[in-house]
């Protein structure tokens, strides 16, 4: 639950897509090890949720690609 919580509470703010992410998916890959991985779109709902409104294009995508774009094509 301490590792969905710090999934939630990321935000981008000033930091490069690059570290965002990184932090992001080293917190889901955590998860995983542990037995609890989340669904592809458990995953994008939280690195949507730490964007800042620069990002609202790129979240509006996420939002109606179907199937869920999985992390590798998000962070793409």
């Amino acid at each position: 639950m301490a590792l969905c919580n710090e999934l939630a509470d990321i935000k981008k703010l000033d930091s490069s897509a690059t570290t965002y992410f990184n932090k992001m998916k080293v917190l889901a890959d955590t998860l995983t090890s542990i037995g609890r991985p989340l669904s592809n779109e458990e995953f994008a709902g939280f690195v949507i949720k730490g964007l800042d409104a620069e990002y609202d294009n790129v979240a509006e995508a996420v939002h109606i690609a179907k199937p869920v774009m999985p992390p590798h094509e998000l962070y793409s």
